[in-house]
């Protein structure tokens, strides 16, 4: 299902359709990478396990995440639907939609990793 989202959003994206994902699913989706398939790409030897750890906060559902072990040393801001897109790849640590907060450049050397097939 939430693989299945962001699939969704790409084709409409390609087609200029304004998509709109769900928070609640987008949320989902969020810790979907964060507990299952960041663990499966590392240990699938695809990325290093992070040095790290990156707080993700969804201002639109007040849900946090935590990437990485121990105390975060940086975190991004946005909606969940914004977050989710960036875990993907499908919106940049640039994007006007997050903003950061803490070592950005240390926040994004541990999000340099592929986080997802």
């Amino acid at each position: 299902c939430l693989e299945t989202l962001i699939h969704r959003w790409d084709a409409e994206h390609a087609l200029g359709i304004d998509s709109v994902l769900d928070p609640g699913l987008a949320g989902d989706g969020v810790a979907e990478v964060i507990e299952i398939m960041l663990p499966r790409q590392i240990g699938r030897g695809r990325v290093s396990a992070p040095q790290h750890a990156v707080r993700f906060v969804a201002a639109d559902t007040g849900a946090s995440w935590v990437l990485g072990p121990g105390d975060p040393v940086a975190a991004l801001h946005g909606a969940a639907a914004d977050l989710l897109l960036t875990l993907w790849g499908r919106r940049s640590y640039d994007d006007p939609a997050i903003t950061w907060e803490g070592d950005r450049d240390a926040g994004q050397a541990v999000l340099a990793g592929p986080l997802v097939p």
